[in-house]
């Protein structure tokens, strides 16, 4: 399956790498049997982020970076995913902040996602023009669009990166049986322009999407790829999509 999609898309989220570290021989395999050019982006594991919460877990992401290094050029961006109660108290950005300044690898594209609008302040835009780490858009349970415009504005006007992170997650389950179930036309317009305006100033902009975000996320990479004025594969055309 993940051949076929490496034939359709120029990129994939894994979120198995959540749940833990895969086996050298999983990355290698996911490597060798994607097309070229194919690029996939990894979830930091739980381990890290949701259980030790940044604390004393140097020597498990490190295990989990020198893993991914295997996939090569195929290597995307590493999203570092709080927990939706992870809020900017002063012990949570202790723990953070440290865990940034000393563990992210110089040479691999980061993102974070922030679940608590508590935490987009000066100092976490500083940090990351510091880094080199880009701050993920996401629309969803936890965060909406105008969260996301705001941070994008931050994001062009400071570049903190040369790359963008987009995660399109919707706000709860919806039905899938290959069509969409919750149009979401208008959201899908604004994030084309937002796109837009992050490839002005970035190499590389990563979009995902789910499909609890309108029911089939196939349709939803057509959308966009159509409203960006891109080839839309015949695959992920779907007869009245808008």
């Amino acid at each position: 399956m993940l051949a076929l999609y490496s034939q359709v898309f120029p990129s994939v989220e894994a979120d198995a790498t959540f749940y833990g570290i895969p086996r050298a021989t999983t990355i290698e395999a996911w490597r060798d049997r994607t097309t070229g050019g194919f690029r996939m982006s990894f979830k930091t594991p739980a381990r890290v982020s949701h259980e030790q919460r940044f604390v004393g877990c140097a020597e498990y992401f490190a295990a989990f970076i020198g893993r991914v290094r295997l996939m090569a050029d195929k290597l995307g961006a590493i999203l570092i995913q709080c927990p939706p109660d992870f809020a900017p108290a002063p012990p949570a950005r202790k723990a953070l902040f440290t865990f940034l300044e000393t563990e992210l690898p110089p040479d691999i594209q980061v993102a974070l996602e922030l679940r608590h609008p508590g935490w987009y302040d000066a100092h976490l835009f500083d940090m990351a023009e510091q880094l080199g780490c880009t701050l993920t858009l996401t629309e969803g349970s936890a965060d909406d669009l105008e969260l996301a415009g705001r941070i994008a504005d931050q994001l062009v006007a400071r570049q903190p990166a040369g790359h963008a992170y987009i995660r399109l997650l919707g706000e709860g389950a919806v039905p899938s049986r290959g069509r969409v179930e919750r149009a979401r036309s208008a959201s899908l317009d604004r994030w084309a322009g937002i796109i837009r305006r992050l490839r002005e100033v970035c190499s590389d902009v990563y979009v995902y999407a789910s499909n609890e975000y309108e029911g089939y996320a196939p349709h939803t990479a057509g959308a966009l790829l159509g409203r960006l004025g891109e080839p839309v594969p015949l695959v992920l055309q779907l007869p009245g999509a808008r």
